[in-house]
């Protein structure tokens, strides 16, 4: 189950025990180390190939070029011309060297289905520290890839092309362009689904890489998206994009079609290439198109929340400080609509014996009984919705900032304090079994349940609820990031607080 599922699925919960409450009487320049280049030599490419004849595994050489730059490092295999490897310098975890981007998955791989071998390319005499030019041959047509890398970005350019060397007509055969390929790892949330998407000027096209096993789109813009990872590919001219998973393994990629060629004829491919973090904040400034992002209110109010974070962030460089201290200032901002709902549950307790008598009374006339009713709430000046309504302002804010702390890559290897080492993990302090020890979801169930303990009481079937409420949270959130749930916790003991001090309040 999907996070944002169970985030949907913990509120709807919650506002179900309210209004049960409530209606109820109840950035250094590039550094290019160029490795010498053997001899060409053909080597097979395809160990494993799917039904559409686009391989989704090759052999690698020792033949590579390394690249590097501020924000990351990797390498071209000449064997292929493809991108063999890529890994960021940031939000690095303990005990990771490097943050490797998709599995180590070939990227620029152009490969002719039926072809049992990659092309061999050769660096030109044209590249230089941040542009790479590689050239191979296949028959009469030259190929040529050209990639020339920003010393401080992480968009690159990349023009891919084709030129007839013969003096006489030649055809170039379709040829399969792999962007990139991923493991679907449900052991590991992060590589456990992709957003896949193709744009060509209207609405974006997604892709359910869960449920389809391959598609064909035209388009000028092809999106990947994991948690933390991105490929994006924007190209002059629409092309054929193509996707496919067999048995988890998914490729994708677009097609060069065949083409016939006049003597000394050239056709190119040219574009920007984009694969660096899917975090909106970092990409924003190298990706115009925000769709990709996402829409909606929910992530707009997630990105003025982060907004909010990131400043006092800022002041406090503390990521799990400045959680904490911004979920306060939330307790804080909310706490009249809070007062205002707690005040509402508590007059709904005393009502309870007039409430009552007037269901015993009218039980049998439905509309007499909802106006008997009404007149009571009117009477003693009582709201019946006023526990829920204020839940129902501040949802957004609840939503909008899990999705902010969920999809952030700056909580990443991010240390708080203590036991936890990174906000983007759940806080496990030792494992049993199989069964890791979380610390901070039982926090959570714990506030949750004194939280539903202070509150007035109700029915039995409602108290119930107040016990099989936070059961089902700490069920659903236990492996949920330790940012996520410290920010629910915190909100949970300011909520303890709240409570106290309006009930204290209340008695005088």
């Amino acid at each position: 189950m999907k996070e944002e599922t169970r985030i949907m699925i913990a509120f709807a919960l919650a506002l179900l025990v309210i209004i049960l409450f409530s209606i109820t009487p109840k950035k250094q320049p590039v550094q290019v180390k160029k490795e010498s280049v053997p001899a060409p030599v053909s080597a097979p490419a395809v160990e494993k190939q799917n039904q559409s004849g686009i391989p989704a595994e090759f052999e690698v050489s020792n033949n590579q070029i390394k690249f590097e730059n501020q924000l990351y490092k990797g390498a071209i295999d000449l064997l292929g011309g493809k991108i063999v490897s890529f890994s960021l310098k940031n939000y690095i975890r303990p005990g990771e060297k490097t943050f490797d981007f998709f599995q180590k998955g070939n990227t620029l791989l152009d490969t002719v289905e039926g072809e049992t071998q990659q092309l061999v390319y050769r660096l030109s005499p044209e590249s230089k520290d941040g542009f790479y030019v590689l050239q191979a041959r296949r028959n009469d047509i030259e190929f040529e890839k050209s990639i020339k890398i920003a010393p401080d970005r992480y968009l690159w350019n990349v023009e891919i092309q084709q030129k007839n060397l013969a003096n006489k007509t030649a055809i170039s055969p379709e040829t399969n362009i792999i962007l990139g390929s991923v493991t679907l790892n449900r052991k590991h949330p992060e590589d456990a689904s992709i957003d896949f998407l193709v744009m060509n000027g209207g609405k974006p096209y997604k892709f359910n890489v869960a449920r389809q096993m391959k598609e064909k789109i035209s388009g000028n813009v092809c999106v990947v998206r994991t948690r933390y990872q991105m490929y994006y590919f924007k190209v002059d001219t629409p092309v054929e994009f193509n996707v496919e998973n067999v048995a988890s393994k998914v490729v994708w990629g677009f097609k060069v079609p065949s083409s016939q060629f006049s003597t000394g004829q050239t056709k190119k491919i040219s574009g920007d290439f984009y694969i660096g973090p899917s975090d909106y904040f970092v990409a924003r400034s190298e990706i115009s198109d925000m769709r990709i992002f996402g829409t909606g209110f929910f992530v707009s109010m997630g990105r003025l929340i982060f907004h909010v974070l990131n400043s006092i962030h800022r002041v406090i460089p503390n990521w799990g400080l400045a959680i904490i201290i911004l979920t306060i200032l939330i307790k804080i901002i909310f706490f009249p609509l809070t007062r205002s709902s707690l005040k509402s549950m508590k007059q709904l307790q005393k009502l309870r014996p007039y409430l009552q008598d007037v269901q015993k009374k009218y039980k049998d006339n439905p509309q007499m009984l909802q106006r008997e009713m009404m007149n009571l709430y009117k009477e003693y000046k009582i709201n019946p919705f006023g526990g829920c309504l204020p839940m129902l302002v501040q949802i957004p804010i609840f939503v909008g900032f899990f999705l902010a702390l969920r999809n952030s890559i700056f909580l990443r290897g991010s240390k708080f304090i203590f036991w936890i080492k990174d906000l983007s993990l759940p806080d496990t302090i030792a494992t049993i079994g199989s069964i890791p020890i979380n610390i901070l979801p039982v926090l959570m169930f714990a506030s949750s349940f004194l939280q539903q303990k202070m509150t007035p009481s109700v029915e039995q079937s409602q108290k119930f609820m107040n016990v099989m409420l936070p059961l089902m949270m700490l069920v659903l959130f236990y492996n949920f990031s330790s940012g996520l749930l410290l920010y629910w916790v915190t909100m949970n003991l300011a909520g303890l607080v709240e409570q106290y001090y309006i009930y204290k309040i209340a008695k005088k």
